[in-house]
């Protein structure tokens, strides 16, 4: 029995790069599929894959898979091919040409339609289509993917995120064709058997297939060109190895930044200091933030972020001393005024508002031109639900008080008239009565008036007190409303 003989047709680093390409392109796509939003006939295969993440141990683990440990096996798979490639004796021809696009024609021809087999050198032509858009699909989707990781954005996010969508799924088809075709073909198992295992194949099997591949081998001596390849292999080296070396910094955090709500604030009030913090290490990290009030530590906190993420950190904070201060949080300052605080509301005031609001809880004072033009009226839950005034009258023979409530539609809800002090006596007692203070409810600014100019009918007999009390109701609708 004739003993087969065999030929060597990859070497243990041609096996070594094709096992860690093929492993980093499958863990590749298994990471990165629940992220790729593509809707095919309405299924969207990211959310029908997100299972994915949960089974690999979540998303950081994910993360992880996809960023690190993808870009560490392509990459020195990279430095590996290019340094077997300069170095080797025989030579292959990879390139792909007209020729091998007839052949690859021909060859799926003679596979499926029975026709003539073509005459192959060492490469298939589906081989060598392969080869060439795994080599201009990694560099690219490894670009893309850094850049968007890393927040480097040369270009727009969107055009980096669809480079990088339309190269994954195309790598991902021919990677996914060629393996099905390889187990599919059982002339073709020797090739993989040899890929996985020995990187041998029967020499008849060569003859008998790929005829052509003693004639495409030549010896290449040692020489200039041979040293200039091997000094190339140099620049995929140092780069994987400036990644390499970024990917193991510590992760490190940035604020984008910062803003106060609000950027003005009476002497004793509580506000909020806003910091954009962003995570530009390679991994998930927990960092802790200090807040500065003028030089001085007033707060710190920790928070932890995925690598590329942001994320919003508040702080609360008082302040007493008036005037300007700067608020720094680590590196990055901006400023806060604050200002004289209004004074109280009196408690007896506040009784009156509450008994034509009842609901109300909180009065806050509204300053203008150096006195309170008006309250603002909060409930228990803190929301705005009326306006409130107190305004004075003065007529010959009237002095009065006014307290009014104004709806947020600015129309008055109630009216209250007085006089300022109790016992004295009035011109005409009905300028305090109900039914005077009703000719005033649902009335907006512009309406307020003694008719007929106006909707208020003056009191019979109080005409001039009537129209004080107009003038000073309108002045204080004309301050909430401006």
């Amino acid at each position: 029995m004739k003993e087969v003989e065999y030929v060597k047709r990859w070497s243990i680093l041609d096996r070594f790069t094709h096992l860690l390409i093929l492993l980093g392109v499958v863990i590749g796509v298994v990471s990165g599929i629940p992220e790729l939003q593509l809707e095919i006939l309405g299924y969207n295969l990211g959310d029908n894959f997100r299972w994915i993440t949960d089974v690999i141990g979540g998303e950081s683990i994910r993360r992880l898979l996809h960023r690190y440990v993808v870009t560490v096996l392509i990459g020195i798979a990279i430095v590996i091919h290019t340094l077997s490639f300069s170095l080797r004796s025989k030579k292959s021809n990879i390139l792909f040409t007209y020729k091998d696009l007839k052949d690859l024609v021909l060859y799926y021809k003679f596979r499926f339609l029975k026709a003539p087999e073509p005459e192959l050198g060492f490469h298939m032509p589906g081989e060598k289509l392969l080869y060439w858009i795994a080599a201009i699909s990694l560099p690219i989707l490894g670009l893309t993917g850094i850049m968007m990781w890393t927040n480097y954005l040369p270009i727009e996010y969107e055009v980096l995120r669809l480079l990088h969508r339309v190269f994954f799924i195309l790598l991902t088809v021919f990677v996914v064709i060629h393996f099905i075709l390889n187990l599919v073909l059982r002339d073709q198992w020797p090739a993989l058997k040899s890929m996985f295992l020995t990187g041998k194949v029967p020499s008849e099997w060569v003859r008998k297939h790929h005829p052509k591949t003693f004639e495409e081998e030549k010896v290449v001596w040692i020489g200039r060109r041979r040293v200039m390849k091997t000094l190339l292999t140099v620049i995929p080296a140092v780069a994987l190895g400036y990644v390499l070396n970024e990917l193991l910094k510590p992760p490190r955090y940035i604020i984008r930044n910062i803003y106060v709500e609000p950027s003005k604030v009476k002497s004793g009030d509580p506000f909020t200091v806003h910091a954009e913090i962003a995570n530009i290490g390679y991994r998930e990290g927990t960092f802790n933030v200090q807040l500065f009030i003028d030089g001085n530590l007033v707060d710190e906190k920790s928070i932890t972020l995925l690598d590329g993420e942001t994320k919003l950190l508040s702080f609360q904070a008082k302040l007493k001393e008036i005037g300007k201060h700067v608020i720094t949080v680590d590196s990055v300052s901006t400023s806060i005024e604050v200002t004289e605080a209004p004074p109280p509301i009196a408690p007896e005031l506040a009784e009156r508002f509450k008994k034509l609001v009842p609901e109300a809880y909180d009065f806050v004072p509204i300053i203008k031109e150096g006195k309170i033009a008006y309250y603002e009226i909060y409930n228990a839950m803190g929301n705005l639900i009326a306006y409130g005034f107190y305004t004075r009258a003065y007529a010959p023979t009237d002095r009065l008080q006014i307290i009014g409530i104004v709806d947020l539609d600015y129309k008055i809800k109630s009216i209250d008239i007085d006089k300022i002090e109790p016992g004295t006596r009035l011109h005409n007692e009905m300028i305090i009565e109900p039914s005077f203070e009703e000719r005033f409810i649902g009335l907006t600014v512009d309406e307020v008036g003694l008719s007929p100019e106006g909707k208020v009918d003056a009191v019979s007999g109080a005409t001039i007190s009537s129209a004080a009390v107009v003038n000073a109701i309108k002045n204080a609708l004309s301050s909430i409303t401006s």
